[in-house]
């Protein structure tokens, strides 16, 4: 499959220590996805410009100007829809934030950022513009969102793995209410798929 990079952390310093401490290159990766332009999202994206210079970045529109003298050829992105083989936009909901999908052989993943809009209704339009019923796995940030949220997304994935900007009571509702479909992930975290 091909390596994409799905946001960039606050500091490229960061990234680089992460990336050498899992053995994982940043060098030829296919495209770059922003979820959102929030510094701790994109911090790292001008490092990765440079050891990959003329990469796709699918943005939000707003910071197209700054991703471009980054060295990206950025795409920005407004509508859900497929944005390469295998893998999907929501499109830009609120006018902040996008998830990705991508096709894998266990399923749909659906990586998210923060959901500033809500966790289920990114997962919702990456499963109405990749045609899926229910999602494989969903993966990242939650933004601390209320019960109700929770169990929509329990009905939407397969596995669910709360991480990022979750927050405690997030993971501790998913881990006791949903045992079966909890994944447990931080920084370093392999999931084979």
């Amino acid at each position: 499959m091909d390596r994409v990079i799905f946001d960039a952390d606050t500091n490229p310093l960061v990234l680089a220590h992460n990336a050498r401490i899992l053995g994982v290159s940043l060098k030829n990766i296919k495209f770059a996805f922003l979820s959102h332009w929030h510094y701790d999202h994109y911090g790292g994206m001008p490092y990765i410009a440079e050891l990959n210079p003329g990469i796709k970045l699918y943005a939000p529109i707003e910071g197209m100007a700054m991703a471009m003298r980054w060295g990206f050829e950025p795409v920005p992105v407004r509508d859900g829809g497929k944005i390469e083989d295998k893998f999907y936009t929501s499109g830009v909901l609120e006018g902040i934030e996008h998830a990705m999908g991508v096709e894998t052989s266990s399923g749909l993943v659906i990586i998210v950022g923060c959901s500033h809009p809500g966790v289920d209704r990114l997962v919702e339009e990456v499963l109405k513009v990749s045609g899926n019923e229910k999602a494989y796995l969903v993966i990242g940030g939650f933004h601390s969102p209320p019960i109700w949220r929770l169990n929509r997304l329990a009905e939407l994935s397969e596995l669910i793995a709360p991480a990022h900007c979750s927050g405690d009571v997030a993971k501790d509702y998913i881990k006791k209410k949903f045992p079966d479909k909890f994944v447990e992930v931080r920084t370093g975290t392999i999931i084979d798929v």
